[in-house]
């Protein structure tokens, strides 16, 4: 019968495997100090579009979503005023313009009035002139004996009459001035009459027949809350019209950040899902008060939506860039994190075992803002070096590493 050893031969112990893995050489790049704030999305251009008159519906010309230009139909309505109120204010119309003609011929038989009363004033003011220079020389006449006191009497007499014609002649040219005045003034109450009832047929002339509704700007039809047949008044919004091609972010920043906020401030749209810029703008309005509760700044930027992302109301994350500068970025899938820390895996040559191989080493990091699917590194690895950027998950401290070319 065989012995058999109670000692076995121990197996040999086999090198751990090399994990594959791709490899970044790190470099400078450019880097922004940023913050991101969830903001919503606004039309700079958007109108509720309401009739101007009262009536029934009789044509919808436009679907929801529908893009038209400005002065476009969107719907017709029969309005409820009906020709005789035309005729009404076209009648008023013809009796202020009678009435104003009356007005303007008063106004020029004052006129020639006046002109009459003037040359009147004129002449007696002449005979006046005459009459004072005849009685003056009747006195020097009268005291040198020349001639009796019959026709120095005589020529006071004239000199008075004349005077008393001077002060009727003055009397009725103040009258007809005042005439003029009245007559002025009748014709411009006739003229406020005549453009009133004409204001009253051009409404009129509008409220008959088919009154087109058009649209104020170029946009987007919104819903339309409406229906042939139905009856709508001025006072009702019938859709919206929304102009997409600039879209305006609200966003609320932090009254902290006041002394670095500015207009001109380069503000990017990030997709929520893939982190990538979708859009860029620049700060157009900071608020000049802080809400107090919140203590928070009200911030506006301006966004060129011409591919037609973005939409009027939309929530999105607005990205302020303070200020920009050099640094490292590093791929977020590069990052690992453990207990609230970060470590990231960079490649080294290792010779202890008397070969040189590639393992990985772990190197806690101090990280910074995301900027699109990288974070900046503050502390922890330097250019030039070999980070790891797949298969982290795999790896531990030494672990050999088999990069991938």
């Amino acid at each position: 019968m065989p012995l058999v050893s109670c000692q076995q031969q121990a197996p040999q112990a086999t090198a751990p495997t090399a994990v594959p893995v791709r490899l970044k050489v790190l470099e400078t790049s450019d880097v922004a100090e940023s913050s991101e704030y969830v903001g919503r999305l606004e039309s700079v251009e958007r109108v509720e579009l309401r009739p101007e008159t009262q009536g029934r519906i009789a044509e919808v010309r436009v679907r929801a979503g529908d893009r038209v230009a400005q002065g476009a139909t969107i719907l017709t309505i029969q309005p409820a005023q009906t020709a005789p109120q035309l005729e009404g204010a076209q009648a008023a119309v013809s009796a202020a313009q009678a009435n104003r003609n009356v007005a303007v011929q008063q106004l020029r038989n004052a006129e020639k009035g006046a002109e009459i009363a003037r040359s009147e004033l004129a002449s007696a003011q002449a005979s006046q002139k005459l009459a004072k220079t005849n009685f003056d020389r009747a006195q020097f006449l009268l005291s040198q004996g020349a001639i009796g006191k019959f026709d120095y009497d005589r020529a006071r007499t004239e000199m008075e009459v004349s005077g008393n014609r001077v002060r009727s002649a003055q009397e009725r040219v103040g009258q007809a001035e005042v005439a003029i005045k009245q007559a002025q003034a009748a014709v411009g109450q006739a003229e406020a009459g005549v453009r009133q009832a004409q204001s009253q047929v051009s409404a009129a002339e509008v409220n008959v027949g088919f009154k087109q509704v058009t649209a104020p700007i170029a946009g987007v039809i919104g819903e339309i809350f409406v229906k042939p047949g139905d009856l709508v008044s001025s006072a009702q919004t019938i859709t919206n019209i929304i102009q997409n091609d600039a879209l305006e972010l609200r966003m609320s920043v932090p009254a902290n950040r006041l002394s670095q906020l500015r207009t001109g401030l380069t503000v990017e749209l990030i997709d929520p899902n893939s982190r990538d810029r979708i859009s860029t703008g620049q700060v157009s309005f900071i608020s000049p008060s802080v809400d107090q509760a919140a203590q928070a700044v009200l911030v506006k930027a301006v966004f060129p939506n011409s591919n037609d992302k973005l939409r009027n109301g939309q929530s999105v994350e607005g990205r302020i860039i303070w200020d920009r500068g050099t640094g490292l970025l590093i791929p977020t899938t590069a990052v690992l994190q453990m207990s609230g820390k970060s470590f990231a895996y960079v490649a080294e040559t290792d010779k202890s075992d008397g070969k040189e191989q590639k393992v990985a080493r772990m190197r806690p990091v101090e990280l910074g803002d995301i900027q699109q699917q990288s974070y900046q590194v503050l502390n922890g690895l330097k250019p030039g070096e070999s980070l790891i950027v797949s298969g982290i998950l795999r790896l531990r401290d030494g672990v050999p590493i088999k990069p991938e070319t």
